[in-house]
């Protein structure tokens, strides 16, 4: 080989490298790799706690299009709000040309869910199954951002806050809950739901936590058969079947799988 080739080869290396090197890839809740050349510039959020995951961890300003929701915060209220409930405008999503899109699984149709996946745009799917899933993530959008540090700091954050959020409960009996997520038909939550975690940091026990389920829907005749003392519910209060039973009006933020979700637990562990 001649010695003018072995720098020029040398140079290759080293630009491969580099364009390796300069990647950022994790590992989204489906297992999926997610990987970009550079971090990402423009984001697209498909649903609210995606959104303040991003915001969390500081990449607030790199969100070009947010998920429709009523709370956030007034630096959010001129970007551009993006609805999956009638459909996703795939034109729209496509023609806005985002680098990455983090869209939350379980809360899509899932002919949007399969063309998102096949649409060459890199997407983050969020599905949290936990308590530390949450924290994971904010620590991989971190990585796909360009914000490591901040996200490691908002991990950190959130993990603490809930820790300390039902601490003056911490030796309080085990009171049993009926989790509602709607009242009618009566939808409440099984033993497979993350939400059974805030419920026992609240030293709160979900009455019907055997069944092997996410979100379900349970008769009248189960929920004659299986009182509780507590209704926790996010809708107004109404006639229901248990009326000797406490009803705590819980915050929207409670029943989101982001950062928030410390919001919600302190307030109801302060009702408590």
């Amino acid at each position: 080989m001649s010695h003018t080739l072995k720098p020029a080869l040398l140079m290759m290396f080293v630009l491969v490298s580099a364009s390796v090197w300069a990647q950022v890839q994790v590992r989204d809740d489906l297992g999926r790799d997610i990987v970009l050349p550079i971090a990402a510039k423009r984001i697209i959020t498909l649903s609210p706690h995606a959104t303040e995951m991003l915001l969390a961890i500081g990449a607030g300003r790199k969100i070009i299009a947010a998920a429709q929701f009523f709370d956030y915060p007034d630096s959010m209220r001129d970007i551009p709000k993006t609805s999956t409930l009638g459909g996703l405008d795939r034109e729209w999503l496509l023609a806005s040309n985002p680098d990455l899109v983090v869209a939350w699984a379980s809360g899509m149709r899932p002919g949007d869910l399969q063309w998102l996946k096949a649409s060459g745009i890199p997407v983050f799917m969020s599905e949290p199954g936990s308590l530390a899933t949450i924290a994971d993530a904010l620590k991989k959008l971190g990585i796909l951002t360009g914000l490591p540090e901040q996200a490691k700091q908002a991990a950190r954050l959130f993990t603490a806050r809930l820790n300390a959020a039902c601490l003056r409960r911490s030796s309080a009996p085990y009171d049993s809950v009926y989790y509602e997520i709607w009242p009618s038909p009566p939808m409440t939550i099984g033993g497979r739901h993350w939400l059974n975690e805030i419920l026992d940091l609240a030293h709160l026990h979900n009455v019907f936590a055997t069944v092997p389920r996410g979100v379900f829907t349970v008769s009248n005749e189960s929920l004659l058969a299986t009182p509780s003392r507590i209704i926790i519910t996010s809708q107004p209060t109404q006639k229901r079947l248990n009326k000797s039973a406490r009803i705590i009006q819980a915050d929207s933020t409670l029943g989101r799988p982001g950062p928030r979700i410390v919001e919600g637990l302190e307030q109801l562990c302060q009702q408590l």
